[in-house]
């Protein structure tokens, strides 16, 4: 699947702030929901090769990519190396096992080097 980022606006022309309804009405049902973590504020719907984030209010606030092509403008940052995508934008920040950029809204996991998954969220998100 290829992403197309509008950084802190929209992926694949869906805007943060979308409600859940609308969201699954647009990607279908998750083939699961879990909650990421214990201080999760709500749940994730998990397709597969993507993880959907919502905020308490049930607002998309990020997604999380693990397959495809992700693409900020005509720029790959998806898949690509750490070194790589610190290259693309100097707002990011490397880290232990990855980067963020707080400019952007987006995060990169890659604890060996290579990206495995990216996160794009909402402004302020990081």
């Amino acid at each position: 699947m290829k992403w197309i980022v509008k950084p802190t606006e929209n992926i694949n022309g869906l805007e943060f702030g979308t409600s859940r309804e609308d969201v699954r009405a647009e990607l279908g049902n998750p083939k699961k929901e879990f909650k990421k973590s214990k201080f999760s504020k709500n749940t994730t719907d998990d397709y597969g090769d993507f993880h959907v984030f919502y905020d308490g209010n049930n607002l998309l606030e990020a997604i999380e990519i693990f397959e495809g092509k992700v693409l900020v403008g005509e720029t790959v940052i998806f898949p690509c190396s750490i070194n790589e995508i610190i290259q693309i934008d100097n707002s990011f920040i490397k880290e232990e096992d990855g980067c963020i950029s707080t400019k952007l809204s987006i995060g990169a996991y890659a604890p060996n080097g290579e990206v495995e998954s990216i996160l794009v969220g909402c402004a302020n998100y990081y």
